[in-house]
């Protein structure tokens, strides 16, 4: 033991025990953007422009089904909406219904949801949408407060291991500026944190509001503007 505390004297550079859990946060990665593919749960819209008696709306069932009328069962779960509607166009053929169905198949409401939380009117979980960005979420969220700190708005994703990735958004940029650089494009599971305009702890709102509904392999444990994130 005194050896330790010898050694610990010694040593140039103290590490923080906060600092020091720095290895539990991934890098972030901006993965390229891939086309959606149905998920059980989602609401689906199927529209045959050329024959509207067969339009139909439903949820995707638990194991990915998705059944309509003259057609049966569609396997949708793992599909791009492109797929579904060629997968509908084959089987409504097989099935003698009609040859030139050009079906077109759309999501109406997401399975996934994002979480925001913080300085917003409406904390909780809201739909995921097409292309939503950190904006349109916390718009969705009813809106930032007045004791919002716009220009370090926090979005946690899940890494591939598991782990969590953070990155800080300026909205005021994003609106003022149109950057670019500060849309990003959510993902299902996704977390959005507005600070207050003081600091904030991240790691207690994430185990409050996202590691009971999304738990991830690693809690965050670490200080917004505390230098790891932001400068």
């Amino acid at each position: 033991m005194l050896v330790l505390v010898w050694c610990a004297a010694c040593t140039k550079h103290w590490v923080e025990p906060q600092a020091a859990k720095v290895s539990t946060i991934a890098a972030w990665v901006d993965t390229p953007k891939k086309p959606y593919r149905i998920e059980p749960g989602d609401d689906v819209s199927v529209v045959m422009p050329f024959n509207p008696e067969l339009n139909y709306e439903a949820v995707v069932d638990p194991k990915g089904g998705l059944t309509i009328p003259l057609v049966g069962t569609v396997q949708a779960g793992g599909l791009t909406v492109d797929e579904a509607g060629q997968r509908i166009n084959r089987l409504l053929a097989r099935n003698g219904i009609t040859n030139d169905a050009y079906t077109s198949v759309s999501i109406r409401t997401y399975a996934g949801r994002i979480y925001v939380g913080g300085q917003v009117k409406k904390p909780g979980a809201i739909p995921m949408q097409t292309d939503m960005d950190a904006l349109q979420a916390i718009n969705a969220a009813g809106g930032l407060m007045d004791t919002a700190r716009t220009k370090e708005v926090v979005v946690v994703r899940r890494s591939p291991d598991g782990r969590p990735m953070v990155r800080s958004v300026n909205l005021e940029a994003l609106i003022r500026g149109a950057d670019p650089q500060q849309s990003v494009a959510l993902q299902p599971s996704d977390a959005i944190f507005v600070p207050q305009s003081s600091v904030v702890e991240v790691d207690q709102w994430v185990d409050r509001y996202i590691t009971r509904i999304v738990p991830f392999n690693q809690s965050i444990n670490y200080n917004v503007g505390s230098g790891g994130f932001f400068r």
